[in-house]
């Protein structure tokens, strides 16, 4: 999955420099902003069942006038009753071009490890479009539809077990910054079908409710649903997480 991995690092490269060179003439168009966040949640019990997790998250977005590029990366780990239970990495890449207007063309790359489900790697490479339905920024909303390769390793003792599958990925995303921007909503749900078995389909759904204190510093709830079709033999297909962190935003 690295040489999918690197074609697309190739062609945002390629694209982001084609981008600035038709835009040489104009400043605003060719300036680049980066901005970004790192956030911590976690969730502490303790009694007859002693049980922890903590989660770590990271964004890196860089745009300017045309291209939007967002690198995310995450990692949980969790113990119930001295056990690991819960040990998993993400990591995407995306690129959207145009992505201020209301139907935008993107690309994408996911990669995830769950020691929970039994799943060494995953791995999503593909692309689509998205329509911006809602373009303001304190109440931005859209929906997408890619075409991804969906490539699945799990850990199934004596052996590894892998399949490769064409999938649709459905995306809805809100941002919804509420009372004078003290409160802010964040939605994202995914709906990922085989292409030719719609009832084969994995589930994706992130709520997150953020407090902002300063600027830069944001209390968070965090609440996360996946459901995997495919998992190693004895794991559960759905996982349900409720955290409570913070977060540094710049």
């Amino acid at each position: 999955m690295i040489k999918y991995f690197l074609f697309i690092v190739l062609f945002l490269i390629y694209t982001d420099s084609s981008v600035a060179q038709d835009s040489s003439g104009d400043k605003d168009s060719s300036e680049t902003k980066w901005s970004g966040s790192i956030t911590g949640s976690g969730l502490y019990q303790s009694g007859n069942t002693n049980k922890f997790l903590i989660q770590g998250r990271g964004e890196l977005k860089r745009v300017n006038k045309k291209l939007e590029m967002i690198l995310n990366a995450a990692g949980d780990y969790g113990e119930n009753s001295g056990a690991k239970d819960d040990n998993s990495y993400y990591g995407s890449l995306t690129a959207d071009l145009f992505y201020d207007n209301i139907f935008s063309p993107f690309v994408l790359q996911y990669l995830e490890y769950t020691f929970g489900k039994g799943i060494d790697l995953r791995s999503q490479t593909g692309g689509g479009l998205k329509y911006l339905f809602v373009p303001q920024d304190k109440h931005k909303s859209s929906v997408s539809l890619a075409l991804i390769y969906d490539y699945l390793k799990l850990v199934e003792k004596p052996g590894n077990t892998q399949s490769k599958e064409a999938r649709l990925s459905f995306r809805l995303k809100t941002k919804q910054n509420l009372f004078d921007d003290k409160l802010i909503f964040n939605f994202v749900f995914l709906y990922q079908p085989v292409v030719d078995e719609w009832s084969n389909s994995n589930k994706f759904l992130n709520t997150t409710l953020e407090i902002p204190l300063t600027n830069l510093f944001r209390l968070n709830v965090i609440y996360t649903y996946t459901f995997d079709n495919v998992v190693s033999v004895g794991r559960k297909r759905a996982d349900n997480k409720l955290t409570f962190g913070a977060g540094l935003y710049f």
